[in-house]
């Protein structure tokens, strides 16, 4: 076995004093401490002149360079930059790499990232229209995003043991859930994400880690299709008070919705982007969430006409990650939805995707999510979470889908077919699902929310006991 060592990421010892008209500065580095003596000095121009000494680079948001006053003595790097930016309201991040020379480990610093706290950090270069590069668990068949971890911490841990154990696995942090604590970190490609999982839940400093696992969106079925199928858009006026419904699918094709009906988008893998929809799938949910299509069988339970978050979390081919769906429910919390949609499953289950359903629902958000279309009786997930309604479908007779899945963790049937004036990487026609069900289980629950707004749980996990006894919940 080859011997590990670990190498300070800066061996050399760096002075700097730069004067100039009204600045004036003294820094000295060495390894991974910091002294560092600054009145009124600007943050670009000491980090510009940090990089410029040290070879590290430093990134930094635009429109960010506040004045920095610091008497700092050999002091942690992290620490460091803690105490100096924790007090404007920044953040930062830290990028390792892991090297070998002489069959000896060693680890560096290569970057510091500053930004805003809560906003997101170009700590790895963004793809244009990005696709999930994934993997397969042999042992358990879950698919993951290679080479990419999600960890979270022990309670009082302190927050440099993370840095230590980016440093001992070259792991670059891409990102943090500052809500739930939790972190995403860039493995070496050639990872073993399932073994590195497996090593890591017995680190002293780490509560919980995880693959960033990636979901298959639910596959509708095509019962007729076709230039001699019509549907209609039912467009109808949203009135005061309607609650916004977010979809969490595959996008929005433009076009679909009138400007009333569209409160807010996102694009999670490209957030620079307008929103799209590739597949289809995203644009018939949010149709189906905003009451302007009908399923079969429902047309004459509440005719509701509720504004859409239209959120992009599955990429082109299909799948959608732990991260993606976060950064989706982050999304919708902050622009006021009350209802999420869920029309994807998968019998994968995530102790990170459980507590982020948790902590939105203790947040007001009701999440209603299809129960898949193979009647197992088998759980899925997200359906499955005690804090998100599930959903099964029903036929146009009223009677169970004979492909709805089933089970105790199904908590209503709702119709499930539906004539949609958009396909799903086909023409518009008939299409049957639990997707269906639970975009228009999720259009109900927002007009019963829009007239009873102060409604608990158990008030909303009855609303369905008005429909006749096929709409009955389960349990």
């Amino acid at each position: 076995m080859k011997p590990s060592f670990k190498i300070s990421c800066i061996i050399c010892l760096v002075w700097a004093l730069f004067v100039s008209p009204g600045i004036a500065f003294q820094l000295a580095f060495q390894n991974d401490r910091i002294t560092l003596h600054a009145d009124q000095v600007k943050l670009q121009t000491l980090m510009n002149d940090f990089a410029v000494k040290t070879g590290i680079k430093v990134s930094i948001d635009p429109g960010l360079n506040p004045d920095i006053t610091s008497d700092l003595n050999d002091k942690d790097l992290q620490k460091a930059l803690e105490s100096i930016l924790t007090p404007l309201h920044l953040s930062h991040a830290l990028k390792w790499e892991s090297t070998y020379v002489s069959e000896v480990s060693s680890t560096r610093l290569t970057e510091i990232h500053i930004f805003k706290q809560g906003h997101k950090h170009p700590m790895l270069p963004r793809e244009k229209d990005p696709t999930l590069d994934l993997a397969r668990n042999p042992k358990d068949g879950s698919l993951y995003v290679k080479a990419e971890i999600l960890i979270r911490l022990r309670p009082g841990v302190d927050p440099n043991a993370l840095n230590a154990i980016l440093k001992q696995f070259g792991g670059t942090l891409m990102a943090e859930n500052r809500a739930l604590g939790i972190y995403r970190i860039k493995l070496p490609d050639q990872a073993n994400v399932p073994e590195l999982v497996d090593q890591m839940k017995d680190l002293p400093g780490i509560e919980k880690v995880e693959p960033n696992y990636a979901y298959p969106i639910a596959l509708p079925y095509r019962y007729l299709t076709g230039s001699k199928i019509t549907a209609n858009f039912n467009f109808k006026p949203i009135s005061d008070g309607s609650v916004p419904i977010a979809v969490l699918d595959s996008g929005l094709a433009s076009g679909n919705l009138p400007g009333e009906y569209l409160l807010a988008s996102l694009d999670a893998f490209n957030p620079d982007v307008p929103i799209s929809d590739s597949l289809g799938h995203g644009t018939q949910m949010a149709l189906l969430a905003a009451g302007i299509v009908t399923p079969f069988g429902a047309e004459k339970k509440i005719d509701s006409a509720n504004p859409v978050i239209a959120i992009r979390t599955f990429d082109e081919n299909g799948y959608t990650s732990s991260t993606a769906l976060m950064n989706g429910i982050d999304f919708a919390l902050a622009n006021g939805a009350r209802v999420v949609s869920l029309s994807w499953g998968s019998d994968t289950k995530s102790d990170f995707m459980n507590d982020i359903f948790e902590y939105g629902a203790s947040k007001g958000l009701v999440f209603v999510a299809s129960a898949g279309n193979d009647a197992t009786g088998n759980p899925v997930y997200p359906a499955a979470y005690g804090s998100v309604i599930g959903i099964g479908a029903l036929a146009p007779d009223g009677q169970n889908w004979e492909n709805s899945n089933y089970g105790d963790f199904v908590d209503a049937y709702l119709p499930g077919f539906a004539n949609m004036p958009v396909g799903y990487k086909a023409d518009p026609g008939i299409y049957a699902g639990t997707s269906i069900s639970a975009a228009f289980a999720a259009n109900q629950i927002a007009a019963f929310l829009s007239q009873n707004p102060g409604a608990d749980p158990k008030d909303i996990s009855n609303i369905f006991r008005s429909f006749p006894d096929s709409f009955q919940p389960v349990r």
